[in-house]
């Protein structure tokens, strides 16, 4: 499955990713750079959280990871990435990926 929730900026989409994290262990989010990562996600879920420029870096992050939904915080990603890790990961019945992010 895969969701897109466009939103305006400082409507709360990181802080939802947060909460929707925190209710579920096998979730992961993918954020854009390491910054966002760890100033500004909790401690306990950084562990969760990927930092991946190209699908490649990626894949080798989720490689032996169990998990059943992605979380993409921020549409930095070009649609083309957010396509081709629906299209590896997402046409799995059992993996969601769902976007928040602004459209610009």
């Amino acid at each position: 499955m895969l969701e897109l929730n466009n939103q305006n900026r400082g409507s709360g989409k990181t802080t939802k990713v947060i909460e929707l994290m925190e209710q579920d262990e096998s979730a992961l989010c993918l954020v854009p750079n390491n910054t966002i990562k760890r100033h500004i996600f909790p401690k306990e879920l950084q562990k969760r959280v990927i930092s991946a420029r190209s699908f490649e870096n990626l894949y080798d992050e989720l490689q032996g990871r169990r998990y059943t939904k992605i979380y993409i915080d921020e549409l930095l990603y070009s649609n083309f990435f957010i396509a081709e890790l629906f299209y590896n990961f997402g046409r799995r019945s059992d993996i969601s990926i769902i976007v928040y992010g602004t459209e610009k």
